[in-house]
């Protein structure tokens, strides 16, 4: 059976799969969650990389080499040892979706991440309620439950956290940063981050998230015929998600995100580097785009990354809609996601540490023994200019061939 499936994902036209999923993402829940999940169910051999969680701290799946005969506690000890941790949301229009729907991408990114850079990475991917069942906020307040599990309950430090989001997951992974690090960002384009006990995580990698729910923009009236995403699907969204009888639009933070974190708050919940993974023909792709540069003029702290493609709506992570002669772009794509996560980490620790040194050095100054000033003053390290302590953030070489491009 699973030779069966591998030879339909690689011999059906891309084009046909792209219809396919446009035309069941839309159909009556049942039918739409039971089809793609059919459609994405993870194969034999992947199923050897995956651990099933569903107890009262957290749903979802921890990703790792030959984790699936491995006890639980043995797993979440692989999670905690790891150099880098993935923490996944997944997409799916709020209604679809799971937890190992993207293996082919994950078991990549796993593998490069050892083979070319000697990093031991971990996925933990997240499962959430779906529309129409569960609506705004549910999926949001579960997914702050299991990152603070993972961050507070199992002690893995946000230095060495990826938050990985696609489509729908990527807005619930931004507004999730927001209540956990910056809550007053939801209402406040200015407002700052107020929780300083958690390190903010090392970086943010987005496919084709969903940063705006207006569908007036150039790039939804030429794509809205034939990407996966459609108008009829956001009708579905505004009332399965937003459900109007429980919520009030004004009141709703995911409609204020856009300005609120691209007018200099996104560096109140990341530190260091964001990875945008875009399609040049996706309906969402003027919006990214004009996320993403207004982003990069509003703080200096953040590198934004932006990876474009003349493909549909997350071709990143759903590869089926990637024609074959384009493979092994996707291939170049997971390498160089594998370096950033890399560089990012070490970026987060390079700017952990020197803010140890300087609280270490705030404190001697603070507290020196009276006959020791003179002294401690004229061997003390000087404090860097803020131009000479920042540590170098991540950089994505350029080139990487046609028909993906960097923005």
């Amino acid at each position: 059976m699973d030779i069966a499936r591998q030879q339909l994902k690689k011999n059906t036209p891309a084009a046909i799969v792209q219809h396919t999923i446009r035309t069941l993402i839309t159909s009556p829940p049942a039918v739409a969650r039971l089809a793609i999940h059919d459609l994405t169910k993870p194969t034999g051999s992947q199923k050897k990389w995956i651990k099933r969680f569903d107890n009262h701290h957290w749903k979802g799946a921890i990703i790792a080499p030959g984790v699936k005969k491995d006890s639980e506690e043995t797993a979440l000890q692989r999670l905690k040892d790891a150099d880098l941790v993935i923490y996944e949301v997944h997409g799916g229009g709020f209604r679809v979706g799971h937890c190992v729907m993207y293996m082919d991408a994950f078991i990549s990114w796993i593998t490069l991440l050892k083979q070319n850079h000697g990093i031991d990475a971990v996925i933990m991917s997240v499962e959430y309620g779906l529309a129409p069942k569960v609506c705004y906020p549910g999926p949001i307040l579960e997914c702050i439950g299991y990152y603070q599990y993972l961050t507070t309950d199992l002690g893995v430090s946000p230095t060495k956290i990826i938050v990985s989001g696609d489509s729908a997951g990527g807005i619930i992974s931004l507004e999730m940063l927001c209540h956990i690090y910056a809550p007053g960002l939801l209402t406040d384009p200015n407002a700052k981050r107020t929780n300083f006990d958690l390190d903010l995580p090392a970086g943010i990698l987005l496919s084709s998230p969903v940063v705006s729910v207006n569908q007036t923009s150039e790039s939804w009236k030429k794509y809205a015929s034939t990407d996966i995403v459609t108008h009829k699907l956001f009708d579905l969204v505004i009332k399965e998600y937003i459900s109007l009888k429980k919520n009030k639009l004004d009141k709703m933070a995911m409609f204020n995100l856009y300005n609120n974190l691209s007018q200099g708050g996104m560096e109140q919940i990341c530190q260091g580097s964001m990875l945008f993974f875009v399609g040049e023909k996706e309906v969402f792709s003027d919006d990214i785009l004009a996320f993403t540069d207004i982003i990069k003029k509003t703080t200096s702290k953040l590198k934004v990354n932006v990876c474009k493609a003349k493909y549909a709506h997350d071709w990143y992570l759903i590869r089926e809609i990637v024609r074959q002669e384009d493979k092994p772009m996707v291939k170049r794509c997971d390498e160089i996601t594998a370096k950033w996560c890399v560089r990012s980490i070490e970026h987060q620790q390079n700017l952990k540490q020197q803010q140890q040194q300087q609280q270490q050095q705030q404190q001697v100054y603070q507290q020196p023994d009276q006959e020791e000033t003179s002294s401690l003053i004229s061997e003390s390290v000087p404090v860097l200019p803020d131009t000479e302590k920042a540590a170098t953030i991540p950089h994505i070489p350029q080139d990487i061939g046609s028909p993906l491009v960097f923005a």
